[in-house]
């Protein structure tokens, strides 16, 4: 295969600002997206710069940085010996202050529903773009159908996604009604559902294990996740890349919500940034991703770390990744108690709204400089 030629940042930069401020979002969409089916030649727009290309290293032991990304086995914590449940409330703890990762595995999540999950969302992903069409994300908006874009970004993500929401009301039967209008909506809304029930289930219990290894009682945060909370779910979808080396799945950054809680196909392709270095997390069929995102972060006042992390593309397997968001409603002040907040760790952070901070969360990428933290450190005299 020929080396494609490489284009400035500047040029991908324009190349992309033509596409994303074309209003009619059906030909945005499709213009992004078919370059997706590609087989030789990496589109200008999708070239990364440089010094952002990921290397996606598979080669050795596959278990070989499963030291640096915990894995908790969540059965311990029913254990009859307190020391036993101390002991991995501990682990999880420290891996949050850490890592701001962690994984879990025996979590209670059926196994068969997560394959089934995985099944409708390839479902989803194969068919014709103009049925895909039906429930796009219009630019602005968070939910449906699209291409991950960012308000401040240079180049185009190799990936597609989709993007659901469960609470505060869901928007799943109405998508799964328009994709699925010609055979059977029920199917794919059923399991979304189902899954999303058992992942927020699995989310609030582990909230009370981060807010119990804060020293605090673990119920202290759970207002935060009752009435009118949010609940959504984005699929992921990497398809094999003509030029690996050159392209970027998912760009780096921090997640704006409270917890994230992923499960990645066999395929590898996510990487967590720790200690100056991008790590690649194996993939475990058995395991759940967790990760604190900023406003955790806040709630601890910077105890535990919403760290930097990517997704890497391959050039011979699609990779797919289910990626769920557990968050308080719009209203809800985030602010961390005072019990946390002492002579040697001050406060960090002004009280703000959930709703003020997703109103920003996007518009400056977090790898440039912390603008979306800085924004609402808390002003001293």
């Amino acid at each position: 295969m020929a080396a494609h030629p490489i284009s400035s940042h500047s040029h991908n930069a324009a190349d992309l600002a033509a596409v994303l401020t074309n209003t009619n979002t059906t030909l945005r969409n499709a213009s992004l997206l078919s370059a997706l089916a590609l087989v030789q030649q990496l589109p200008a727009m999708f070239v990364e710069a440089e010094d952002q290309r990921p290397v996606l290293e598979m080669d050795g032991d596959p278990l070989a940085f499963s030291h640096l990304i915990p894995i908790v086995d969540m059965s311990l914590l029913k254990s009859s010996d307190p020391a036993v449940r101390a002991s991995s409330v501990a682990d999880i703890a420290a891996a949050c202050e850490k890592f701001g990762f962690f994984q879990v595995v025996n979590h209670g999540v059926d196994e068969s529903l997560i394959r089934r999950c995985e099944t409708e969302a390839h479902t989803m992903f194969e068919l014709p773009l103009d049925v895909k069409e039906r429930v796009h994300r219009p630019p602005g908006t968070s939910f449906g159908y699209g291409a991950n874009t960012w308000v401040n970004q240079t180049v185009m993500h190799w990936a597609e996604s989709f993007h659901m929401q469960l609470h505060p009301k869901s928007n799943i039967r109405e998508f799964s009604g328009k994709l699925f209008a010609e055979s059977d909506p029920t199917k794919f809304s059923s399991t979304v559902e189902e899954y999303m029930g058992q992942i927020e289930k699995l989310a609030r219990q582990l909230l009370e294990l981060l807010t119990e290894g804060l020293g605090l009682e673990p119920t202290t945060f759970n207002h935060y996740v009752e009435n009118e909370r949010m609940m959504s779910m984005r699929f992921n979808l990497y398809p094999p890349c003509p030029q690996p080396e050159l392209a970027i799945g998912l760009r780096a950054h921090t997640d704006p919500h409270l917890l994230t809680i992923l499960h990645q196909d066999e395929v590898a392709g996510l990487q967590v940034h720790i200690d100056e270095k991008w790590i690649t997390v194996k993939p475990r069929p058995d395991c759940f991703v967790v990760n604190v995102g900023d406003l955790f972060q806040v709630l601890s006042n910077t105890r535990y770390k919403s760290v930097l992390h990517r997704a890497a593309v391959n050039g011979t397997s699609k990779r797919l990744s289910l990626a769920c968001f557990l968050n308080p409603p719009l209203s809800a002040t985030v602010e961390a108690p005072p019990e946390l907040i002492t002579a040697e760790r001050p406060q960090v952070y002004r009280p703000f709204t959930w709703g003020e901070y997703l109103s920003n969360a996007y518009k400056f990428h977090p790898a440039m400089g912390g603008e979306r933290h800085e924004r609402f450190f808390l002003e001293r005299s």
